[in-house]
């Protein structure tokens, strides 16, 4: 009798439905249709619904001529999975940039394509990335919801005190705001988030973007398109803005420095808002950037400039099996929190080995994983967040060097509270741990 064969990941689920992006409807049931006669097509549909099911965020695929490897990424972390032999992978791999509107037959040129995706009742954007590579082909799927699964800062693991400064500062007049992360570390959401936590219901956002490049539309917030199609440049849209008196000015992309101009000064004559949002590491880092960026506005951006917003992500503990310790009192100290202070910090459950997982009569009895995390220790991930509000020193300071580590101290002495100072608070909170926050940190 021939031995059954072994059930793979794909088949374990229901497939997603796909939903090309073309503007012609019947073209894009059209091709769905073709894809559909294709052996590939469930494989994809499968592959991507288990690693939708598994919380990943991207799947890596590295073909080569015997098979291809699979990972995930759930929580900022590489997961391996089984192979999939070369010949099913293939066919998931043309199925897959048919539907992406890419060219299936090129196995070695660098292309990236699109295509909407669900499952349930959940609408997600898949992004996708090819690249010949001496072995093969590395692909990389990037797997973006399309509604935001947060409702407030506090969801994103903001504290409650800092989170009453930032909405007074978001609320402001008069003033500029720099919202910042590290590149792949969750600026968009914290955007998005960001402009939900203002007040847009009683004040006027005009969102300056290019065309080619879209945001997500928010409620209350009134999208200007420049380049593309428009024919229109950024200033030309501006200045038109501007004419009707808004109240706050955004861009989800560093603008042309003539923009900039024309906003800074709205900024000092009419108490106008800006946000700018940038990559960084740090506050400071960011307040640098911008003030190099744009030198001939240095002096009046670090004037106006009203608060710094800067993040890193975290592994989330699992609420159902973190496991609770009474800290010993150097620790407490080397971490720089009061005795009496915290009385419980928390780590993942860490099963022993499976040699060691035995019952009373010492027979195996393996443990059974969490059936929240599925034995992983921690559960999603939460932002551990700096807010830099420059004090005088530090303006005058960011004008004469750009010494992030000068700067920093600077900003301490002036009582700003940087990104490992709230680690800890957030470890105190019982978040995270101590072992994640030297993983997270230890990283460049």
């Amino acid at each position: 009798m021939a031995a059954q064969e072994e059930i793979q990941l794909w088949q374990t689920v229901a497939p997603v439905e796909f939903a090309p992006r073309m503007s012609d409807r019947t073209q894009a049931q059209s091709l769905l249709i073709l894809t559909r006669q294709g052996a590939g097509y469930q494989v994809i549909g499968g592959q991507l619904a288990h690693a939708i099911q598994a919380r990943a965020t991207h799947l890596l695929l590295d073909f080569s001529a015997n098979a291809c490897a699979i990972r995930y990424q759930i929580d900022g972390n590489w997961e391996q999975l089984p192979p999939i032999d070369a010949e099913t992978a293939n066919a998931m791999l043309y199925a897959l940039k048919q539907l992406c509107l890419m060219n299936p037959a090129d196995r070695r040129s660098a292309q990236s394509g699109a295509c909407g995706v669900k499952i349930a009742k959940e609408k997600f954007t898949l992004h996708v990335q090819s690249q010949g590579v001496k072995t093969g082909e590395r692909v990389l799927c990037r797997i973006e919801a399309e509604k935001i699964p947060f409702d407030r800062m506090s969801d994103l693991g903001m504290r409650d005190k800092l989170y009453e400064i930032y909405k007074e500062k978001l609320d402001a007049h008069g003033n500029m705001m720099l919202i910042t992360a590290p590149k792949g570390e969750g600026l968009t959401t914290t955007w998005n988030m960001s402009l939900n936590a203002a007040d847009r219901l009683v004040r006027d956002f005009q969102s300056f973007e290019d065309e080619t490049n879209p945001e997500p539309e928010i409620i209350n917030v009134t999208q200007n398109f420049f380049g593309g199609e428009t024919g229109k440049t950024e200033l030309e849209v501006v200045r038109r803005m501007i004419l009707r008196e808004p109240d706050v000015l955004l861009f989800p992309e560093l603008p042309e420095p003539e923009s900039l101009s024309v906003c800074v000064d709205q900024v000092k004559a009419s108490e106008k808002q800006v946000y700018l949002r940038i990559n960084a590491t740090s506050a400071i880092e960011g307040f640098v950037k911008i003030v190099g960026r744009y030198k001939e506005l240095a002096s009046d951006i670090s004037a106006t400039m009203g608060a710094v917003l800067c993040q890193k992500l975290v592994r989330r503990l699992c609420d159902n099996c973190k496991l609770g310790y009474e800290p010993p009192a150097q620790l407490l100290k080397q971490l720089g929190i009061p005795p009496g202070r915290v009385a419980m910090l928390y780590g993942p459950f860490i099963p022993p080995p499976i040699e060691q997982q035995v019952d009373e009569n010492g027979k195996p009895a393996p443990l059974t994983p969490c059936h929240v995390c599925n034995g992983r220790g921690y559960y999603g991930r939460i932002a551990i967040f700096e807010l830099l509000t420059p004090g005088e020193q530090l303006r005058k300071a960011v004008m004469k060097t750009q010494d992030v580590s000068r700067l920093t101290q600077i900003a301490k002495a002036e009582g700003h509270r940087g990104l490992q100072a709230e680690a800890i608070l957030t470890v105190a909170r019982g978040l995270t741990s101590l072992d994640e926050l030297k993983r997270v940190f230890a990283k460049r």
